[in-house]
């Protein structure tokens, strides 16, 4: 009986792994196989090239990690694992996994199962094979065979064939006979699971901070502690659970395909989809996750997001929302002389039409409206009497149209990453280039993280884009009251947690770090309806805009794993959350202690509201 099991990261990582003693004896008692053999292979550095280490016949421990952890070269995105107990010595050409050159990538591959005995005849290679197994078992003739068929295809990697026809060739190889297999190709990890349900592999999801940092079995135990890799995110796939916590297990015939620690395609109808495992893409996912589910998580398929499929359905064309923002200070001691600055006007614009307005002070105060540097509409005020409690009310009546998503805006047009900015477009959106002053370990660990998502995606502007939003929606953690303003974009990135200022800072800076304009947007968002954190309604809230050429600002919002639409608010906009504060002042003389309160009200307008504006 065959164990595999398949690392998949989401960046250059460098597990230490040990293989078991053949020598002890296996769960229940029974006696230990006479012989025991493991493989491991990976890409050094994530290039094309496999490495493959294997012992057919081990006589004792081997910790691969130990022997290697100083060894700059392993290191890589993807390790894919074989260890086997056997009656018999195994040949090195018949030891797994294998590993074969074809369209200039080298190829891994891993299987546990007996095919059907007629396997030959079912699977022909043809009278001059262009793959032909050195060895003489079924597992290397099936991959020769799967080979093959990406050769007749003229397909040069997993990405150039339809996941549902590589999934129909899996199902093929299971015809009679057992198959649990991994494939990669380097970039991308195939896992399918045997159409037996008690032959299934289990997988789970590890989300940094790692609480928990080894995975074991009885054959294997992994490490994943090591100093450089303390924020990676870990995609695993197992023939047995290597932890306590939730581990899924594969449904019958169900095909992953996996990259960069993260689902690309399911072929797990959602029927057949065991609790607690990806959702059907149709379902909206939740907006907070549990705190449990911090450090586990189900893989969601990447594709579940990518047409924001947990929109609305039934979102009208355009809706008119009511907006009330208080805000209250309170002093020990009397101010006697403040000045302020307020930006609590709605945009009017194309998508925005601000139907009414109307602010109230108290004590009042001398008022100058203008526009700031971004394009906002602020308020000046200046009070030179005392005071010992100063409030304003802001009422806005605003009708939102739907905001076109990016795929739209781009139409046929295919973007990629870096874009060929022109010397006077850089100048004059390098205000929104500069990532935060952070130390420069800490930002390269960001622009690893950040090329995670552009390699993941081929360079693809939109795809990238819509993962980097969803994976700060998704594996993030909404917890209120969880930073302050002085939090970076790096304690959120090493958290895991934070409120929506904090998602739209982090992706801001990834954004930049990949020379992408980014811009802070602070408004409303009405959570009427499908949301489940309503308490982003009860203050004002965050997101970003991204410059895409030939398009313009468009906006994205990671704490609800969004884009903007007619559910959004618009107010102000800067370069970082000082720039676009509802409120700001200095106190000049007096104040003592303060206190402060904020109440936001985000509704749906009633007829008669509407009617009153229009008057």
């Amino acid at each position: 009986m065959s164990e595999l099991l398949a690392l998949c990261f989401d960046g250059d990582a460098s597990p230490a792994v040990r293989f078991a003693d053949p020598q002890a004896p296996s769960g229940g008692g029974r006696a230990p196989a006479r012989h025991y053999g493991w493989g491991i292979g990976w890409y050094p550095k994530s290039e094309r090239g496999a490495s493959v280490l294997k012992d057919p016949s081990s006589s004792g421990q081997t910790a691969v990690g130990d022997a290697l952890g100083d060894w700059e070269r392993f290191r890589s995105t993807l390790f894919l694992c074989h260890l086997r107990g056997h009656n018999r010595p195994r040949s090195q050409q018949d030891a797994q996994p294998f590993v074969r050159s074809y369209g200039g990538h080298q190829w891994i591959f891993a299987h546990d199962g007996d095919l059907a005995h007629d396997y030959a005849e079912r699977l022909p290679l043809g009278d001059d094979p262009a793959f032909e197994p050195l060895g003489y078992t079924d597992s290397e003739h099936a991959f020769c065979w799967l080979l093959a068929q990406l050769h007749q295809r003229r397909a040069r990697a997993l990405a150039d064939v339809a996941p549902e026809d590589l999934h129909g060739w899996f199902r093929r190889l299971n015809e009679g006979g057992h198959i649990n297999a991994i494939l990669s190709d380097g970039d991308m990890l195939l896992v399918y699971g045997d159409v037996a349900p008690a032959r299934r592999l289990c997988w789970s999801r590890r989300i940094p901070p790692h609480v928990q940092t080894s995975l074991e079995s009885q054959a294997v135990s992994i490490s994943l502690d090591a100093a450089r890799d303390p924020n990676r995110t870990l995609l695993v796939f197992s023939s047995v659970p290597l932890s306590r916590d939730e581990w899924l297990p594969l449904a019958p015939s169900q095909m992953v395909l996996a990259r960069r620690g993260a689902v690309v395609f399911d072929s797990a109808p959602a029927a057949e989809t065991a609790p607690g495992a990806p959702r059907d893409p149709g379902a909206p996912p939740p907006t907070l996750r549990s705190e449990t589910s911090h450090q586990v998580a189900a893989a969601v398929p990447l594709s579940h997001y990518s047409e924001d499929a947990h929109a609305p359905a039934s979102a009208p064309a355009s809706r008119v929302l009511r907006v009330v923002h208080e805000t209250r200070y309170a002093y020990t001691d009397a101010v006697e002389r403040s000045s302020h600055r307020l930006l609590l006007r709605p945009l009017d614009d194309r998508h925005q039409k601000l139907l009414s307005y109307d602010l109230d002070l108290s004590p009042s105060a001398e008022v100058a409206e203008f526009e700031d540097v971004f394009g906002n509409t602020a308020f000046h005020l200046e009070i030179d009497r005392p005071y010992a409690e100063f409030s304003m009310r802001a009422t806005s009546l605003v009708r939102v149209a739907p905001f076109p998503r990016l795929e739209e805006r781009l139409g046929a047009t295919r973007q990629t990453i870096p874009f060929p900015w022109m010397p006077w477009q850089r100048q004059m959106l390098s205000a929104y280039l500069m990532p935060a002053e952070l130390p420069e370990t800490q930002l390269q660990e960001l622009s690893e993280f950040a090329l995670s998502f552009v390699e993941r995606n081929d360079a693809d502007l939109l795809g990238t884009l819509l993962d980097m939003n969803a994976t700060i929606h998704r594996d993030f953690e909404y917890v209120t009251a969880s930073t302050t303003i002085a939090t970076t974009a790096f304690d959120v990135f090493e958290s895991r947690r934070g409120v929506c200022q904090d998602f739209a800072n982090l992706m801001i800076c990834l954004a930049r770090l990949l020379q992408i304009p980014a811009r802070y947007r602070m408004g409303y968002v009405f959570t009427g309806g499908d949301y489940e954190n309503k308490a982003q309604s009860d203050a004002s809230h965050a997101w970003l805009e991204l410059y895409v050429p030939r398009v313009g600002w468009h906006g994205f919002d990671p704490t609800n794993g969004r884009q903007i639409g007619n559910d959004h608010v618009r107010v102000a906009c800067g370069r970082n959350y000082r720039d676009a504060t509802p409120t700001s002042g200095t106190i000049y003389r007096g104040g003592g202690i303060e206190t402060l309160t904020v109440s936001v009200r985000v509704e749906e307008a009633v007829e008669a509201d509407m009617m009153a504006s229009l008057r």
